[in-house]
């Protein structure tokens, strides 16, 4: 999973999940570790990070407020999130519908 930036979020189009995280935050650690086996089940999704610390303009873009917050956006437009207490399979069950949509 990437770390990126504001402008190249904004540049990303397809399908893309992006998870907003802190470097202090247990949860957020193990959320990414994750994702990281969730993203080999989806090659055609984009999978990016997004530290808050270091970019709090893309968080207060995406109004962003707490962490871990999961976006999830197909051609720049947001589809879904999931903020601080969220079950990952129902991230995955996401992904998968809109696989199926898209696909």
């Amino acid at each position: 999973m990437k770390e990126i930036t504001l402008r190249e979020l904004r540049e990303v189009t397809g399908l893309v999940l992006v998870d907003f995280f802190s470097p202090g935050c247990g949860v957020c650690t193990a959320i990414e570790t994750k994702l990281v086996a969730v993203e080999k089940d989806f090659p055609s999704w984009k999978f990016f990070k997004i530290n808050t610390v270091e970019n709090p303009a893309v968080a207060s873009e995406y109004s962003v407020f707490t962490v871990p917050t999961i976006v999830v956006q197909t051609d720049g437009r947001e589809q879904k999130r999931w903020s601080r207490y969220f079950s990952l399979e129902d991230v995955i069950e996401f992904l998968h519908e809109i696989d199926e949509t898209e696909g």
